[in-house]
């Protein structure tokens, strides 16, 4: 399930250019505290990974840049994924209760609140074309020597799609409660590598780097539908992997 929520303001909406965290937080600050706790401190865990099921766009309007940072002139649209119903129920109802919303300290005024289709009733193949509305990200942790060193993969390295194909996996389990039998999945980069689709962002001091652009998601429905609704690939929660359909719908 997913939810696009529209904003207004009275004057242009002045950000850093590294919001994620701004977002997350107006996320947070408007869900209850129970489940804002649970998904700050805990998520939901499975082999030792952490997982809070759920994704974000980036911010989309028109903007410019001034001064080192972003001004967006109103509406602003964010678009927010999650398979965990409450979570999206508690963010719209907060949101609409919410007199004082707000990012950066900057006034915002929820103008509309549109459901998305739920997948269980969009009509796929089982090889669609996404395009990225916040970068997507596959990275591996290593210990050299007791110090850990984030790799990041491209979309043309090989590892790319394998660390996509066994993240959505460990969310399907988490997700039902079973492990998915002969599941596949693959992603695709349509073009050559093209080093402007990379984004490197800063999230609390630290820098990660995402991919945004066009891909061929082929595979199993099941693991197509976690992508869609919990975010492709790695930090989702912080704002990447979140990505629209434009391409696949069964004639």
């Amino acid at each position: 399930m997913r939810i696009k929520l529209t904003f207004q303001a009275e004057k242009n909406i002045i950000i850093p250019v590294q919001y994620n965290y701004f977002v997350q937080s107006m996320i947070y600050n408007n869900i209850s505290k129970e489940l804002s706790d649970f998904l700050h401190d805990h998520g939901f865990m499975i082999n030792g990974r952490q997982f809070k099921l759920f994704t974000f766009s980036r911010l989309m309007g028109h903007f410019k840049m001034k001064n080192g940072k972003i001004e967006f002139t109103p509406p602003v649209e964010l678009i927010v994924a999650s398979p965990v119903e409450r979570f999206l129920r508690e963010l719209a109802e907060g949101m609409l209760r919410n007199d004082n919303l707000n990012i950066c300290g900057q006034k915002l005024i929820l103008t509309s609140i549109a459901v998305f289709q739920g997948f269980e009733d969009m009509d796929f193949n089982e090889e669609v074309l996404i395009k990225m509305l916040s970068p997507v990200v596959a990275y591996n942790t290593v210990k050299k020597g007791g110090r850990s060193r984030t790799i990041y993969f491209s979309p043309w390295d090989e590892w790319f799609s394998e660390l996509i194909r066994m993240n959505l996996e460990r969310k399907y389990q988490l997700i039902y409660g079973e492990s998915i039998q002969d599941g596949d999945i693959k992603i695709e980069p349509l073009g050559p590598r093209d080093e402007r689709y990379c984004k490197v962002l800063e999230y609390k001091d630290t820098v990660i780097k995402g991919w945004n652009g066009i891909y061929r998601l082929k595979g199993d429905r099941r693991l197509i539908k976690v992508a869609y609704e919990a975010g492709l690939g790695s930090k989702n929660s912080q704002g990447f992997g979140c990505f629209e359909i434009i391409e696949g719908f069964k004639r």
